[in-house]
């Protein structure tokens, strides 16, 4: 076998691992889902997470964020990764004030790995929120990240955790 063809051989090897990771992570996504019952408002909670210039003081995960919260608009977001940060410029989906936030983000390349991200309040029977918080990734490296993205949903827990007492917060400091 001449070099040439070995690299021909190669080349449409890892041609066919990409494809077909793509495809896998395209028709099979990894959803991570966290739901919370909160004590307060759909209007109170959307009322921290359209704030996004406040996320550094109660977000243990969105560290840092710019941005309008509105649909078509793009906010610059600081997240903890690991030990240490990555920051991402998702487009904001939907937002539906006191009903909906959701946004979606890639790396640095579109189809490595691509997320949607929501957030969805709806009101409860004695005035609170059930909050859902819903990440669904999709891409090429996906099959080969399913589990890291998994354990994501400790870290959905204390966020939405934070959210509900960001608002109480927020309750108390009015008059």
């Amino acid at each position: 076998m001449n070099p040439g063809m070995i690299i021909a051989i190669v080349s449409t090897a890892i041609g066919c691992l990409v494809a077909g990771s793509f495809a896998y992570g395209t028709v099979f996504p990894v959803r991570v889902t966290e739901t919370t019952d909160l004590a307060a408002s759909p209007a109170e909670v959307w009322a921290v997470l359209a704030d996004t210039s406040a996320y550094h003081e109660w977000n243990p995960s969105i560290i840092e964020s710019s941005g309008t919260v509105a649909e078509g608009e793009c906010l610059d977001n600081t997240v903890v990764f690991g030990d240490g940060t990555m920051r991402f410029t998702p487009r904001v989906l939907v937002a539906d004030p006191g009903r909906e936030l959701t946004w979606r983000g890639s790396t640095a390349v579109p189809g490595l790995a691509d997320g949607t991200h929501s957030f969805v309040l709806s009101p409860l029977p004695d005035g609170g929120t059930r909050l859902t918080q819903e990440e669904t990734f999709v891409g090429v490296l996906v099959p080969w990240t399913t589990g890291m993205l998994r354990a994501m949903e400790p870290e959905f827990v204390a966020v939405n955790t934070a959210i509900g007492e960001r608002a109480a917060q927020l309750q108390q400091s009015r008059p």
